[in-house]
């Protein structure tokens, strides 16, 4: 059997006293107030022919007496009994008017007195036909105590009592499923799938309408597991569907929303899912949803295989924010991703796509070449943050990037070289562009302390010989030396040191940056090449990055149902979390998410703590010590 994930939610109490009763309720109305209109009439008459006798008196001529009024007819409710018995006329009137002012206190909201009314018919009259009604009360009322253990056992023998060809047959379900969400999504959703088909159109719109209430509440990985493994109700089961395609429309994916739609109209669904899942073939979602903030994205997936890759498994980080952050807003976020730019010109057009899109800010470009000509293209400050780019545009204002090259990094390093009272090193860098900003910030921020860079020693990128440069380091014979390296050079320099016998200078410290600490290198580098290097590093804890690491990862897992192979896929998480966080906090304008952006202090993302400073988004760093491929804590 079935099953979705157990989550279990508490909601506030509704009753819907006159909707489930239906024409039980109204019958046994009608011969309630039969009865009481007879003992009306039966005094009146009594009355009236007192008044007749006595201004008769003096008269001679006595007309007979009325004949007497007809014995009242036996009041008995339709429906079954609780259980099969014998009862009296008598019972069968006491257990109707109980019920009757069960209901009505429980339409009143007295619900403790409506429980007593019910109960008491339970115990005491449960032979007597109609009696079951008493299980709808007992139901309700206990839902509306929050005691749903009981609640759902009552809904469930009131169920079990109502026959097929009943009226009140599919009513019966529809409680049920109502009464068992209350205390348990799953189990409610689970009941509404057991709604007869054959039931009323009545029972079957409040089944979509219960349907597409709870979908809403399931997490994306949740619906998808329960659109494959759900009954394939004609009527239910399209609500799902149709939830999932309009999620996967707002997350950028039009042509999978659009074949989900088909797929729920190819069912048998009623008015309101067929309007929406049409809404979503047509493209007018964000008009019906009225949505709270727009998105734009500008990856490359339909470039070279390597950025391709690159640009999928960046989007994936940003499918999983949009399924965990956006709950945050009251209405939904729309997620719009222009795939196919992958020159200069293509995301110029991307851009202006987006601004007449009104998004609220753009994740992306990926490369450093096209966040320039995005950059430029724009004709306001429209915000864009990369999740990839290493260098910034010169410049250009509102432009971030989540693996930028970081002021705090070279801050931070420079700050330990200072601690261990080292006042002149010599430094070695790739000749990139990004390594010399990383050794621009060092040595700002190491001049500011007294320090010194005796000489910038540089290898060009992709080399793998070190003899003239490790042979320079030996003839300067420094003490300390710091080593910018990107993470790819850390396993061929790392090992060069102890080669070259740059570590049997007297009194040598070798300092190394972030690239040093991350999982990777200290696992693939041998031990003695790392072993006693003072570094910096973003984290320092539970989670292989980041704080927000564990919860990343289960997230991820949870919604693709894989496991996480590469941690790329992070940076688009974080990306999109963050500019989530901004676009909500900034009205869902570009302007407003702008001066929200620039005001990100200590976010705990999935890859560190993030702050924006000076226009940078920049991580807090720690300094550590490499011991036996473990990262140590050194005292502040």
């Amino acid at each position: 059997m079935w099953r979705t994930k157990q989550r279990n939610r508490k909601t506030p109490s509704r009753d819907h006293g006159e909707e489930w009763v239906g024409d039980e309720r109204s019958r046994s109305l009608s011969r309630i107030h039969v009865l009481r209109c007879w003992h009306v009439i039966h005094r009146l008459s009594a009355v009236g022919l007192w008044v007749i006798l006595a201004v008769m008196s003096g008269c001679t001529v006595r007309e007979p007496p009325p004949p007497p009024p007809p014995p009242p007819q036996a009041i008995v409710l339709e429906g079954p009994p609780i259980r099969q018995g014998v009862f009296t006329q008598e019972q069968a009137e006491v257990a109707a008017r109980l019920l009757l002012e069960a209901e009505e206190l429980l339409f009143e909201g007295r619900v403790d007195e409506a429980l007593d009314r019910a109960v008491q018919v339970e115990e005491n009259y449960s032979e007597s036909p109609g009696s079951s009604l008493a299980l709808w009360v007992s139901a309700q009322a206990l839902r509306a105590l929050e005691d749903w253990i009981e609640a759902e056992e009552a809904a469930e023998a009131y169920a079990a009592r109502i026959s097929a060809e009943s009226a009140a047959y599919g009513r019966a379900y529809l409680l049920r499923a109502e009464v068992r969400r209350a205390g348990n999504l799953a189990g409610g959703i689970e009941a509404v799938f057991e709604i007869p088909v054959e039931a009323e159109e009545t029972e079957l719109l409040g089944a979509e309408s219960l349907a597409t209430l709870w979908a809403s509440g399931l997490a994306t990985a949740e619906l998808r597991d329960l659109i494959v493994e759900a009954p394939r109700h004609p009527r239910v089961l399209p609500v799902f569907v149709t939830e999932l395609a309009v999620r996967r429309y707002l997350t950028g994916n039009a042509s999978e929303a659009s074949m989900l739609a088909s797929e729920a109209l190819a069912m048998s669904p009623g008015p309101g899912i067929v309007d929406r899942a049409t809404n979503v073939i047509e493209g007018r979602v964000v008009e019906q949803l009225e949505v709270a903030a727009v998105i734009g994205g500008i990856l490359p997936v339909a470039g070279s295989p390597a950025v391709s890759r690159l640009a999928q498994e960046i989007s994936e980080g940003i499918e999983v924010a949009l399924a965990v952050d956006g709950g945050e807003f009251s209405r939904p976020i729309r997620f719009v991703p222009i795939e196919d730019a992958t020159n200069p010109a293509d995301v110029a057009s991307a851009v202006q796509i987006l601004e007449g899109d009104r998004v609220a800010g753009v994740i992306g470009p990926l490369q450093e070449g096209l966040l320039v000509a995005a950059a430029r293209s724009r004709s306001a400050q429209l915000p864009m943050l990369s999740p990839t780019a290493r260098i910034l545009p010169e410049g250009a204002q509102g432009v971030f990037s989540l693996n930028g090259v970081d002021p705090g990094a070279g801050a931070a390093l420079a700050a330990l070289v200072l601690t261990r009272g080292i006042r002149e090193v010599v430094a070695l860098h790739a000749s990139s562009a990004e390594m010399e900003e990383e050794l621009r910030w060092f040595r700002e921020a190491y001049a500011r302390g007294g320090g010194t860079i005796e000489r910038a020693v540089t290898y060009p990128p992709g080399a793998t010989g070190f003899r003239l440069q490790m042979g320079e380091i030996l003839s300067l014979n420094p003490r300390g030396l710091v080593l910018l390296l990107p993470p790819e050079d850390v396993e061929l320099v790392a090992p060069q040191i102890a080669f070259y016998g740059v570590d049997e200078i007297p009194e040598l410290t070798v300092f190394g940056n972030q690239s040093w600490t991350s999982d990777g290198v200290l696992q693939s580098v041998q031990a003695r090449s790392t072993e006693g290097v003072f570094a910096i590093t973003s984290w320092v804890g539970e989670g292989e990055f980041g704080p927000g690491w564990n919860t990343f990862v289960q997230a991820y897992e949870e919604h693709f149902q894989r496991s996480l192979r590469l941690p790329t896929s992070a940076l688009g998480y974080d990306a999109a979390r963050v500019l989530l966080r901004a676009a909500r906090q900034g009205g869902g304008t570009p302007d407003g998410t702008l001066q929200a952006l620039k005001r990100i202090q200590g976010f705990p993302g999935a890859t560190g703590f993030l702050s924006v400073v000076d226009g940078r988004i920049s991580r807090s760093f720690v300094a550590v010590r490499i011991e036996n491929r473990r990262l140590v804590l050194l005292a502040p």
